[in-house]
């Protein structure tokens, strides 16, 4: 059941049954009765129109919000891509050393003498 028919429940309930009985005589008791009826769905309405505002505030804050967080991650975008740029002969010399170490240790292997046991 939706929202807008929970809160419309009470008033249905009332709207049929007075149209059932029309033509009757009403006692005061029923009239009190439906009297009831209007008033908690009229309370169930302006419940149900009080959420509603609430939920249309915070979509209007979240749709606000898009284009600030979309220039944000804009942003963001550009500034990865000069750090990219940037480490990127950083990573160049890494490799250099790298090979450098290696080619160092294959030499100190030429050197060294194999001692018979």
């Amino acid at each position: 059941m939706g929202l807008i028919d929970a809160a419309t429940a009470p008033l249905r309930y009332v709207l049929h049954s007075a149209e059932g009985e029309a033509h009757a005589v009403v006692p005061i008791h029923d009239v009190e009765q439906m009297q009831t009826h209007v008033l908690s769905a009229v309370e169930a309405i302006k419940d149900a129109t009080e959420q509603i505002e609430a939920h249309v505030e915070v979509i209007e804050k979240l749709a606000s919000s898009l284009l600030p967080l979309t220039d944000a991650v804009a942003t963001l975008t550009a500034q990865l891509s000069l750090i990219t740029e940037a480490l990127v002969p950083v990573v160049a010399a890494e490799r250099e050393v790298a090979h450098a170490e290696h080619e160092v240790s294959r030499l100190g292997h030429l050197f060294s003498r194999s001692r018979p046991v």
